[in-house]
């Protein structure tokens, strides 16, 4: 995920780079004072042991036991999940002619699994590389198992768990703050008909456009979506008013009717449509726990769910 911070580079072209890398990548904002964290791709979020999204706005300082210092010739050695280190080199991205804006911090070669710290003799190795061998290591499978735990497999947004995290947090920052916390759940219409009708593959194609377009509609570095149901997904947005909310949840609604994918058994419209609601909350002073993602599912289960509707003026009466 990229934060506004990397307005001023060609980001969809930087991401889409990036994000194909196996090896770990960050980028670093040079010019910030805490050295915070504008971009991670999902490399780095496997070996730090945290999702791409909750590495934004980091900074160097809380990710590692040593100073980030470029000038170094030494690599810079954040900790992963597992108490060892995984080892990056930085190379500076330049804004303008001698003076760096940011720093891209990729993994030395051969590097790029993590390194555990000393161990004590007969204890397991945990991160030996055995390439080659079809052998998997604990590594590979601690790897697997977070990212099957945080990661929807269909779509490849996080997962109902990884949102449940970050509201967690945030509800803290916000509760501390008394800023607004508001949650966006969609429900695709008609779903089951649409997989009943197209079958499996279609339907996992279906999902995979309408995760893409919602989490390409966020806005801004904090803004987070994940996958929470079999035909739900949720948006987390703080700091803003309620009624800006419900605007932007509405752009994404039509961002999914303008995919125009076709669905002949929808009894709203001639093509794949999305419902939405949401709740917001200014956290109160006492230390309850967030209940937003489930008052919003309720609402969008009950009574008072808005319907996504088409308005394409050439729907006719017979569709279906």
């Amino acid at each position: 995920m990229t934060s506004n911070s990397l307005k001023k580079l060609n980001r969809h072209l930087l991401r889409q780079a990036l994000d194909a890398v196996a090896a770990p990548a960050l980028i670093i904002d040079a010019q910030h004072r805490d050295r915070q964290v504008v971009y991670a791709n999902a490399a780095a979020g496997r070996a730090l042991g945290l999702h791409p999204n909750e590495l934004i706005g980091r900074s160097t300082d809380s990710l590692a036991d040593g100073a980030f210092d470029p000038a170094s010739a030494d690599p810079w050695r954040p900790r992963t999940a597992q108490g060892g280190t995984v080892e990056l080199r930085p190379a500076p991205l330049y804004d303008q002619p001698g003076k760096a804006s940011y720093w891209l911090l990729t993994a030395v070669p051969g590097s790029d699994r993590a390194t555990p710290r000393a161990a004590a003799p007969g204890a397991l190795k945990t991160t030996a590389s055995m390439a080659g061998t079809g052998v998997f290591t604990a590594t590979d499978v601690w790897a697997r198992s977070l990212r099957d735990e945080r990661t929807d497999a269909v779509t490849g947004i996080p997962g109902r768990h990884a949102l449940l995290e970050v509201l967690l947090r945030d509800w803290s920052v916000a509760r501390r703050e008394q800023q607004r916390l508001s949650i966006i759940v969609f429900r695709i219409d008609a779903l089951e008909s649409y997989h009943n009708l197209f079958g499996r593959h279609a339907t996992e194609a279906c999902l995979r456009k309408v995760a893409h377009a919602i989490a390409n509609s966020l806005q801004r570095a904090a803004d987070y979506c994940a996958r929470v149901g079999h035909d739900r997904f949720a948006v987390m947005i703080g700091g803003a008013e309620e009624e800006r909310v419900a605007g932007f949840a509405e752009r994404i609604a039509q961002r999914v009717r303008d995919l125009t994918i076709h669905h002949p058994r929808s009894q709203l419209a001639r093509y794949l449509t999305v419902s939405w609601t949401l709740a917001s909350e200014i956290p109160s002073a006492l230390g309850e726990e967030p209940g937003l993602l489930a008052e919003a599912e309720a609402r969008i289960s009950g009574k008072g769910r808005q319907e996504a509707r088409e308005k394409d003026q050439d729907l006719s009466a017979d569709v279906g």
